[in-house]
């Protein structure tokens, strides 16, 4: 087997792989809960001195493993408290991903054909918003791809080279990273290499290439030596809430119950795929024909093994959210690139980026639809601030970029496949320069801007009956939750503070209030310094928009 030299890499692929990934990283704010709870249980860290457990205030936080805030940490400490920090090892996460994913196909398909695959995964929808938000789903993507593509490369060396070192060197590898990806998810980092595997070991007639893998005793002893000294100190530190919170809150009963309403039925994932890899969903039926080549093929059957094992396992857990299927969209993204040039027919290929562009440009419409369902007042809110931001020049923008892609798609000089390339660099200039600063500023620019005023104060603050850690992150402090006492600042939502009418109110932009209890709470309440109106809540807000989080 060729061994791949480094210049197998185009001088220009690097380049257009980042600059998929880090557009506008900054441009837009945190998200609560997933970006707002990584990003505030990070920066808690550097404040409670505490790099073992991670806490959202009084809290502490069993969700995930330490490794991402560990990333996230040794960036912040580089970089400063900037949202776009927070965000870099899920940019890195997903530069690495798409570069795992050509070094495969280059060594096993063709050059070619390891360029169309990491171009693919870059600017696929699902793949390139999970690595342009502050959460660990990039970063256990990639490990899952690196742990995965290594399985198959050990696989073809023990066909040709069963005794060659660099087969324990792979099998090192391996379980490197499974140990990084306990660090990060947990067991799923584990079980879904372990099953897939497997699976095509024995269906490939490797059964003594199989055992040797799974009972390297070396590799196991180095996974023990990566992933267990976190495990066996957080254990130490929290004891048996640990093993509640983390191994059976959010491991078994995340497959056993559907947890936050986040359930769905067995055909959830076939129908959300399509747009998960948009805009190449046309490319899903083009290489769906290969699935009869798994009896001939060795790399077609793996990569099947691989997709059906992960769509089988999250279609049955009780838990469905639509980044769980990313697990599973690196063989597809493999076999789309395999199989690109066999699309045919130009409007067919067209109808799916033509949807996402017509939703897109109808959106201002929706609004009001959308708000009539609401009954939550931060969300019926931030309905009313989008209105502001999704309007007539964001259905233009998305009406023009819906007539680029289609005539990229339909120029005959341009093969399709092409064409929807085009349409992907048109869609994440979209959503990252369009769609994610309007929503951004819908939803929490409000909370951003009562952490700078109450920065401006420099007073300390508690939090009340909200739930929302980014504000933790723009204030750069820790806001208790309990009731106020006398002379205290309090921050949270005007429709979950009992009797408003016994606070000076200082702040306030729709629900998001920042109140004070008078040493008299008998005393008369102050006028409010804003209303509603986002626009006079951003003028009556000293720091501007652009301000950085640093002091």
């Amino acid at each position: 087997m060729k061994i791949p030299l480094p210049t197998a890499l185009p001088l220009w692929l690097l380049p257009v792989l980042i600059g998929f990934f880090s557009l506008n990283l900054g441009g837009y704010l945190l998200f609560d809960h997933d970006e707002g709870a990584f990003s505030e249980a990070t920066r808690g860290m550097f404040e409670r001195g505490d790099f073992i457990t991670t806490w959202l205030n009084d809290r502490v936080r069993f969700d995930k493993p330490i490794l991402i805030y560990w990333l996230q940490a040794i960036s912040i400490s580089l970089f400063g408290t900037e949202v776009w920090a927070f965000r870099l090892p899920s940019v890195l996460a997903g530069i690495g991903w798409s570069l795992s994913v050509f070094a495969f196909a280059r060594r096993y398909i063709s050059r070619d054909t390891g360029i169309a695959a990491a171009i693919i995964c870059a600017s696929a929808l699902g793949i390139n918003m999970i690595s342009h938000v502050a959460t660990a789903d990039a970063l256990l993507n990639l490990i899952l791809t690196a742990t995965l593509l290594l399985m198959y490369h050990h696989s073809q060396l023990s066909l040709v080279q069963p005794e060659f070192p660099g087969t324990r060197q792979v099998l090192y590898g391996i379980y490197a990273l499974m140990a990084l990806g306990v660090l990060t998810k947990g067991p799923v980092a584990v079980a879904i290499p372990l099953v897939v595997s497997v699976i095509f070991y024995l269906w490939s007639g490797q059964r003594t290439a199989l055992l040797k893998a799974l009972f390297f005793v070396p590799g196991w002893l180095l996974f023990l030596v990566i992933a267990a000294p976190w495990y066996i100190t957080e254990y130490l530190a929290q004891g048996q809430a640990f093993i509640d919170g983390f191994f059976f809150k959010h491991n078994v009963n995340r497959f056993n119950n559907a947890m936050e309403g986040h359930d769905g039925g067995l055909l959830f994932y076939p129908l959300v795929l399509p747009f998960v890899l948009a805009p190449f969903g046309p490319l899903l039926l083009r290489m769906l024909p290969s699935i009869t080549s798994v009896t001939r093929e060795p790399l077609n059957r793996f990569l099947w093994i691989w997709f059906l094992f992960v769509l089988i396992l999250f279609s049955l857990a009780s838990t469905k959210l639509p980044h769980y299927i990313l697990y599973g969209c690196t063989p597809l993204v493999l076999l789309m690139a395999r199989y690109r040039f066999h699309l045919r027919r130009r409007w067919l290929v067209a109808i799916l980026p033509l949807l996402f562009f017509a939703l897109m440009a109808a959106f201002p419409l929706l609004i009001p639809s959308i708000k009539a369902g609401l009954t939550n007042p931060i969300e019926i809110e931030t309905a009313e601030r989008a209105a502001l931001y999704v309007n007539q020049d964001f259905a233009i923008i998305a009406a023009v970029f819906g007539l680029l892609s289609l005539l990229a798609i339909l120029w005959k000089r341009l093969p399709i496949w092409h064409g929807l390339l085009v349409t992907g660099a048109l869609q994440t200039l979209f959503v990252w320069y369009v769609f994610a600063p309007a929503f951004s500023e819908a939803q929490q620019r409000p909370i951003h801007d009562a952490a700078m005023f109450v920065r401006q104060l420099g007073l300390d603050v508690v939090t009340q009956s909200i739930d929302t850690p980014s504000f933790n992150v723009y204030l750069d402090r820790v806001t208790p939750r309990r009731s106020l006492e006398p002379g205290e600042i309090g921050f949270g939502r005007i429709d979950r503070v009992q009797k408003i009418d016994d606070y000076q109110l200082l702040f306030q932009s729709g629900p998001i209030v920042i109140i004070r209890r008078p040493d008299n709470t008998a005393g008369e309440a102050a006028e409010p310094i804003s209303t509603h109106d986002p626009a006079a809540a951003t003028q009556q807000t000293p720091p501007p928009a652009t301000e950085t989080l640093d002091d």
